[in-house]
């Protein structure tokens, strides 16, 4: 019997990255070879990060153990809603806040990690 994930399982596991504590990619990168590796990074730089990552921008990360699904995922939804109904302007800066996601230390590093686990688990 094979496991059936959604989305919220995803932003789930993908929020790991962003926990002040060793990170499991492989498990991670388990959840991951479910879904089409397009929609992974779409979900992890556009969706998780967005919410997640100042997690580790702090001195004391307030998060450590991980991210509460129920949490995440009602963030998730609000980011996305206030994300679609932006103007031009806000549309515009909030693209460059998503390109500097994008080029972070810390959220290309983690995908990077990640990409490599997947393709441990997928040989």
């Amino acid at each position: 019997m094979s496991n059936v994930y959604d989305d919220i399982d995803l932003c789930e596991a993908l929020s790991d990255i962003f926990v002040d504590n060793e990170v499991d990619y492989y498990s991670i990168a388990y959840v991951e070879k479910h879904f089409p590796i397009e929609h992974v990074e779409t979900v992890y730089f556009e969706w998780v990060a967005p919410i997640c990552y100042s997690n580790l921008q702090t001195p004391v990360p307030p998060i450590w153990i991980g991210f509460d699904k129920e949490w995440l995922w009602k963030r998730i939804q609000e980011y996305r809603t206030k994300k679609s109904q932006l103007g031009i302007f806000r549309k515009f800066f909030h693209n460059l806040f998503l390109n500097y996601l994008r080029n972070e230390y810390i959220t290309i590093s983690g995908w990077i990690e990640l990409k490599q686990n997947l393709e441990s688990i997928e040989n």
